[in-house]
């Protein structure tokens, strides 16, 4: 512990400013676990041999080993990793290579089931530290399968490019959050890491004589340095701040930000009183300063318009439709105005909902379209697009949830939410079902009589383990052997999990016939 020191109010301001943040997911419900079909077709049978199925992959925030997991586990992918690596390594080996720098050259791998398709939900970045590798990931599928994986937009990747508007203060962007935001490991994916140089260069000899692999190599880091000491001791202050921001239940009134603006009169309105940096021991102050700017320049340029992170996902369609299992794929949910005004004609709406979002998505423009302040359809079509990635109405007890607040958590509104949900699909041509991602639970959730699907089962480990707070995990430790990194607050409260090495959560193939099949580890 490096003495990490609390102004003298913090304490006490903090605790009362702060406000309701989402717990830690409950632990798993294995009654379920060991289920394969768990919605039979008309005829009481699972899956006909001539039925074609959509595979669906749920938020995954910040997990590249999960990432990489649930896609072998559907099956659809012969050659994705490299066995005879991943058998031959040691256990020290295999700590140290995650399964992600494991993955064969993309030019060998195969699509196993020309009657499958694989949708992801959204959410790749945030609430773990391996945002970037996730993001990087999906896009070499979706590249190397056009036709075949689809992944949307998450409200999580809107708010990264949003973020990247210069009329933002940094104190106001979204990924300035304590808490559900960028998680503090994150910032090292932007710069070179000298401990990883070894497998780096591996792999980029095994993929030397390749030419036709147009993924970017983890050697081509976006920032211009390597990582040193220094950096190993800010993310180590970063942790240690954090965990006593959590343990004041302060999480509304700290930033993770260098340093607030001089004139904070209107941020102390809003009970924003600190930047992380001012709860460290000050002799490390400036140097944390310096290198958190430096980070955040470092994440925000890598999704810029123009690059090819930035470009990609501004790229991801907004919504989807499968039209075989005529089911429509969107991150948030779709209010019956939404519905009624935006979706009334199937797969023509679906498009033209992707080509206005597309037209708008570059950093020049994005801001004023989400901020549209006419009653014109262009003024609010960035209202639109906001409210499909982030609307929660369709949930049965959700009925007041506002973002970074509470919600309603009786169910006993169930019948109406299904009723007023089957009248807005009846008005949507070609749709009999919505499948989201955006609200976590530990197991996908099937309601108003198949017509509703949750799909987001807190497949990442950092969610999962510590919810929507950020905890250094078995990568971190492993790269800190020799130095005491805490786990606890000083005042012993508040404890950060230890986070599991096992992926868990379940997946969803839904197939033409109408039967639905869970998957899990």
């Amino acid at each position: 512990m490096k003495n990490i020191i609390l102004l003298p109010t913090l304490l006490s301001i903090l605790a009362a400013s702060s406000t309701a943040v989402a717990d830690k997911p409950p632990e798993p419900n294995n009654d379920i676990q060991n289920q394969e079909c768990i919605a039979p077709n008309s005829d009481g049978e699972c899956t006909a041999l001539d039925s074609s199925s959509v595979y669906v992959i749920g938020d995954l925030h910040g997990d590249a080993i999960c990432a990489v997991s649930w896609v072998n586990r559907t099956g659809l992918i012969a050659n994705l990793l490299d066995e005879e690596s991943s058998s031959s390594s040691s256990s020290t080996d295999t700590a140290t290579v995650p399964l992600f720098k494991k993955l064969k050259n993309s030019s060998e791998w195969k699509w196993t089931n020309d009657k499958a398709t694989l949708v992801f939900m959204g959410d790749y970045v945030d609430k773990g530290p391996t945002s970037k590798q996730v993001v990087e990931f999906v896009k070499q599928l979706t590249d190397s399968f056009p036709d075949k994986v689809t992944a949307i937009l998450g409200n999580h990747e809107l708010e990264l490019l949003r973020d990247r508007d210069a009329r933002i203060a940094p104190v106001d962007r979204y990924s300035a959050y304590s808490y559900a935001t960028v998680h503090p490991g994150e910032y090292h994916n932007y710069f070179n890491d000298p401990k990883q140089q070894q497998n780096i260069v591996d792999a980029d000899s095994k993929n030397a004589d390749s030419s036709t692999n147009t993924s970017e190599s983890p050697a081509a880091a976006t920032a211009t340095r390597d990582l040193d000491k220094n950096d190993d001791l800010v993310l180590d202050l970063l942790y240690e701040a954090g965990m006593e921001v959590y343990t004041a239940r302060a999480h509304s009134a700290v930033r993770f930000v260098p340093s607030l603006p001089e004139h904070t009169d209107t941020h102390r309105k809003r009970g924003i009183m600190y930047a992380i940096t001012d709860i460290f021991p000050p002799q490390y102050r400036v140097l944390a300063r310096e290198r958190l700017a430096e980070y955040i320049d470092a994440y925000l340029n890598t999704y810029r318009s123009g690059t090819v992170l930035g470009n990609w996902v501004e790229q991801r369609p907004i919504i989807h439709l499968a039209e075989d299992v005529r089911t429509v794929f969107v991150h948030g949910g779709v209010s019956p105005n939404v519905g009624m005004s935006h979706l009334s004609q199937g797969k023509i709406s679906v498009e033209k909902l992707n080509k206005i979002w597309r037209e708008n998505s570059h950093e020049g423009k994005l801001y004023d379209f989400l901020n549209g302040r006419g009653m014109e359809l262009k003024d609010i079509m960035g209202h639109v697009v906001y409210e499909l990635l982030t609307y929660r109405g369709n949930h049965p007890g959700y009925g007041k949830w506002e973002s970074h607040g509470t919600f309603d958590e009786d169910e006993g509104d169930s019948d109406k939410v299904c009723e007023i949900l089957h009248d807005m699909l009846s008005h949507m041509e070609g749709i009999d079902r919505i499948a989201v991602g955006h609200t976590p639970d530990d197991n996908i959730r099937i309601m108003c009589d198949g017509a509703f699907m949750a799909l987001d089962s807190t497949l990442g480990r950092w969610i999962r383990g510590s919810g929507n707070e950020y905890c250094p995990g078995p990568e971190h430790f492993e790269n800190r052997k020799g130095v005491d990194v805490p786990r606890t607050s000083r005042d012993g409260k508040y404890r950060c999990d230890e986070i599991k090495a096992v992926c868990e959560g379940q997946i969803v193939r839904l197939d033409s016939d109408g039967s639905v099949n869970v998957i899990t580890m």
